[in-house]
């Protein structure tokens, strides 16, 4: 490994004597190819092979950028030496796990990027003395909370599509149907490693390189170097979960809003969780640990205050029938091994709010959702609640820039298509979109200065966006962005830059 990076530190030396800043894409390529894999595993994807055009897709179908190399590392050590062949011939490094970035990120955000996929690494290992998961970086959520059921019901605090991968969850938040039972999934993480931009191995926990473990853990996904493995604390499932799906008609928008608002105060039980969706209908999905008079008791002042649903739909059964449900996928064997074919044309935005959403604020969702773009397929805005133990973690993290948040708001826009924004359908899609949020932030509690957003939702248009997912811990970020890669190796269009006067435009 030292041998590889002086030689390669060498040649970088001489490219620069000879006056040139960047070299031919090829080197890099040839420059990854030379390695020398200690893993079967590792393998890598260029321009000119065969999978490039189907690797090179993202979840999400409205974005289509073109990586310069796409590298699958099986080691860490095979991932140090991509990240320095990248670094020596000043080429953009972009970690990508799940694919399902708002933006596109998983593939770079831009063209010529060289992006890391981490689906070969692929360990979990479960200690059921401490409850602490090793999860390596590649792992998805569904095979994840599989495994953790089948060995002792143990579950983790993540989200809840089974095809998201472990490392976006969980660097950038992780909100999830028990976020108000156990915290952000950011909060569990006890644990990490990550290979910096010299291609240098890092453990992050609270003991050792403890300003590294707080910045990755809220805003980590992919700013500060390569995470490869993960440390969660997982918690014994209750012996009773119970899921509803309740319904109210559109046109009770505004009532039943204004009841959510006031229903979700902080004596609200943390053993349930509402996220309510407003489409053709009102939909208040409720996930509650426990039995069902349990939660008919907790849920019983919002039926009484925003008036009888029109249907409501009761379980009480496992943790894992309800993370079927919340999957939408059909059954345990379709949960465990999730489609990663599944693609959308999409776009999405979030605001995070620390009180009700105000007469304003309705009044546009209202107008939003009732006159749709005409060639969308879907339309939907998603409330949650928050409060709960988010606002009581074991130890501070870039994610404290949101404790104490009352409202997250998600509003989407899908459509079909096959030629990402090129499609009319795509550009009017997505300017109803922008307009829907630009409404927003124009009535946004003081005003659009001061908007605040969930990383994990990301939007490249958004005001402020570096203030809006960071806040105050904005200016330690940066200064470890400038301590662990000054060089600006790890950039995508909404990473983290350092410090003003370091930094290096890719």
């Amino acid at each position: 490994m030292i041998q590889r990076w002086l030689r390669l530190l060498a040649l970088a030396a001489a490219l620069a004597l000879l006056g040139t800043i960047q070299a031919a894409p090829t080197d890099l390529v040839s420059c990854l190819s030379d390695i020398k894999s200690t893993s079967n595993a590792s393998y890598l994807t260029t321009q000119s092979s065969a999978s490039y055009k189907t690797e090179r897709l993202v979840f999400d179908r409205n974005f289509d950028y073109l990586p310069l190399a796409i590298y699958h590392p099986g080691s860490e050590e095979d991932a140090a030496a991509a990240i320095q062949c990248a670094a020596t011939y000043n080429v953009a490094v972009t970690p990508r796990s799940g694919g399902h970035s708002y933006e596109g990120y998983g593939n770079g955000g831009k063209d010529g990027s060289l992006v890391m996929n981490v689906d070969k690494l692929q360990k979990i290992e479960f200690d059921p003395a401490t409850g602490i998961v090793t999860v390596g970086a590649g792992v998805r959520l569904g095979p994840l909370y599989t495994y953790l059921w089948e060995n002792g019901q143990y579950l983790i605090a993540g989200g809840t599509c089974p095809s998201v991968g472990i490392s976006g969850n969980a660097l950038g938040g992780g909100l999830g149907m028990l976020s108000r039972k156990y915290g952000m999934l950011s909060d569990t993480v006890v644990g990490l490693r990550m290979i910096d931009a010299k291609g240098e191995l890092w453990e992050a926990n609270d003991n050792n390189n403890s300003d590294l473990y707080w910045a990755l853990r809220g805003a980590g996904s992919g700013s500060f170097g390569l995470v490869t493995e993960f440390k969660i604390q997982a918690f014994k499932a209750p012996d009773k979960v119970t899921t509803m799906l309740i319904h109210w008609p559109f046109n009770m928008t505004r009532k039943v809003i204004e009841a959510y608002g006031r229903w979700g105060s902080p004596s609200l039980s943390e053993d349930l969780f509402p996220a309510m969706r407003f489409e053709k209908q009102i939909e208040l999905q409720i996930n509650f640990l426990g039995s069902l008079a349990d939660a008919e008791a907790a849920l019983a002042p919002l039926i009484q205050d925003a008036g009888p649903p029109s249907d409501k739909v009761v379980h009480e059964g496992t943790w894992m029938e309800a993370a079927i449900l919340w999957g939408a996928v059909p059954n345990l064997e379709a949960f465990r091994n999730p489609d990663l074919t599944a693609h959308r044309y999409h776009r999405g935005r979030s605001l995070l709010y620390r009180e009700p959403l105000s007469s304003a604020d309705i009044d546009i969702i209202i107008e939003y959702l009732t006159h749709p773009p005409e060639h969308s397929t879907k339309v939907f805005v998603i409330i949650d609640i928050w409060r709960g133990k988010i606002d009581r973690p074991h130890t501070p993290s870039a994610f404290d820039a949101h404790r104490a948040v009352y409202h997250s708001i998600n509003l989407s826009v899908e459509w079909k298509g096959d030629s990402g924004n090129a499609s009319a359908s795509a550009e009017e899609c997505l300017a109803w979109s922008a307009s829907f949020m630009s409404k927003l932030e124009d009535v946004f509690p003081g005003g659009r200065p001061n908007v605040e957003a969930y990383q994990n939702y990301i939007d490249r248009d958004l005001t402020n966006w570096l203030e809006a997912y960071y806040r105050g811990g904005l200016p330690r970020l940066q200064a470890l962005k400038t301590k662990f890669d000054p060089q600006n190796v790890f950039s995508f269009p909404q990473s983290i830059p350092p410090m003003a006067g370091k930094f290096n435009s890719q």
